[in-house]
């Protein structure tokens, strides 16, 4: 019980002068990041259905409902927020960490948040908490977890949004650990489900479930928070688990909050790198569509998952790396056009799609991003232009600056908010630790959007 202990008492005793000023920095990043992607996933089309069921079943109107104008019970709304930043695929993810992300921790804070009526500050800490806990315990049970097709953003993720909730509904360091053992037995994800609605709500669920967690817990509920034992059963028993690494520092630097890697588009991480290449190597060589012959890419074993040649819908098309590559070789950039059914049914993306070949290297580590990351263009001249990239634009490698994160979310909020809505809520993000609250921000992405 070593880690619930130690994560409890980080999770009920950290306070706002103890948060790093570059974590502060990166949660800012990931807010710009997550709001934008709640309001994008809003107007998803898979999203229509999620949302006929919670205004079917609403509740008590306590947090609102992004880009829906209307509130329903905060677990509800908790779901559904879940939902719509996952369908927009714009959600940003930790490697090594069997894809942990901030789908869960951050709409499951923000819908509290609003709730609650958190101060910036307050955000920012339960923001920290959650995150900083659910990627140090992914970071080292990914060994385990990559190779047999678990899906660490829900099993995991479990953790983060739970302890961000419980940060949030002021719980003591018992609550905390009772909310952690609650956590255990609600969260489940599986690669195969990948490119289907099951993957939205496998973390929809737990974002909704946090919140029940943290209030259960409250309410006295019991649990056996043994977080090494339930891992150690979720992968077998037999990876050697370092669970001491888990809590190793905790609290100082390096952060691994700021390991969350920023996506730039709304589709598979495993095809950022290669898309990334594939534009460097065009405007290094003055490459035009018209000169390619082939394209070449080199995969891990795991990456099979974004091997689809041909997508069958447009979620189908956020796994496919042969796709979103056709996609940017026909229109010159990828944006939320990339993914839709008119992308999947023309015929010049359908002809590129076909250029692409894979072939795998049984050589590469069987770890999420455990390859290169290497591609060739064959050219129909007969020349070769190589490229490769571990990590994409946007990973701690290659970071993104916060004008650049800013530009995403202006960007893909373009349509859905107004040019001062886009303004203004950028600048309360910004200023998050100023911010007495954020119900200015929640009321414009909830309710006053539609006054645009």
């Amino acid at each position: 019980m070593k880690l619930a202990e130690t994560f409890a008492n980080f999770v009920k005793h950290t306070e706002f002068k103890d948060v790093d000023t570059s974590v502060v920095e990166h949660i800012k990043k990931l807010t710009l990041k997550q709001v934008m992607g709640m309001l994008v996933g809003s107007a998803a089309p898979t999203s229509r259905k999620v949302i006929r069921y919670v205004k079917n079943y609403s509740g008590q109107p306590e947090s609102g409902v992004y880009g829906c104008g209307f509130k329903a019970d905060m677990a509800q709304a908790a779901y559904i927020n879940g939902f719509f930043g996952h369908a927009s695929e714009m959600e940003d993810d930790q490697f090594p960490g069997g894809g942990i992300s901030d789908v869960t921790t951050w709409p499951a804070l923000l819908t509290a948040a609003d709730h609650l009526k958190l101060s910036g500050q307050e955000t920012i800490v339960a923001l920290y908490v959650g995150q900083e806990m659910q990627n140090r315990i992914a970071m080292y049970a990914s060994v385990g977890t990559d190779g047999i097709g678990i899906c660490n953003l829900p099993f995991i993720g479990i953790y983060g949004a739970t302890a961000s909730c419980a940060r949030a509904f002021e719980l003591t360091e018992e609550q905390v650990k009772a909310s952690i053992g609650l956590a255990m037995v609600t969260g489940l994800g599986y690669m195969h489900t990948w490119g289907t609605d099951a993957h939205f709500h496998e973390s929809a669920t737990v974002c909704k479930n946090a919140v029940i967690n943290s209030i259960l817990a409250k309410d006295g509920a019991t649990s056996n928070p043994v977080i090494e034992k339930c891992l150690d059963m979720l992968t077998g028993g037999d990876k050697n688990l370092d669970f001491d690494k888990m809590i190793e520092g905790l609290g100082d630097a390096p952060f691994y909050t700021n390991n969350t890697w920023i996506k730039k588009w709304g589709f598979c991480f495993f095809t950022h790198n290669f898309v990334d290449i594939l534009d460097k190597l065009l405007k290094e060589n003055d490459l035009k569509p018209g000169d390619i012959e082939e394209i070449v890419l080199h995969f891990d074993p795991l990456r099979e998952v974004v091997d689809r040649p041909e997508p069958k819908d447009a979620e189908d098309s956020r796994f496919s790396t042969q796709h979103v590559l056709a996609y940017h070789l026909v229109h010159g950039e990828c944006d939320l056009e990339t993914c839709t059914e008119a992308a999947i049914n023309d015929k010049r993306v359908e002809a590129f799609r076909k250029k692409v070949r894979v072939e795998y290297h049984a050589e590469y580590e069987e770890r999420y991003f455990g390859g290169e990351g290497k591609m060739d263009i064959k050219t129909v001249s007969g020349g070769t232009f190589s490229g490769a990239m571990d990590q994409p634009l946007g990973s701690p490698k290659y970071p993104l600056s916060m004008g650049q994160v800013v530009d995403i979310y202006s960007k893909y909020c373009k349509g859905i908010l107004s040019e001062a809505h886009i303004e203004r809520t950028k600048d309360i993000i910004l200023n998050m630790e100023n911010e007495p609250d954020l119900q200015e921000l929640f009321d414009i992405c909830t309710f006053r959007h539609f006054l645009k």
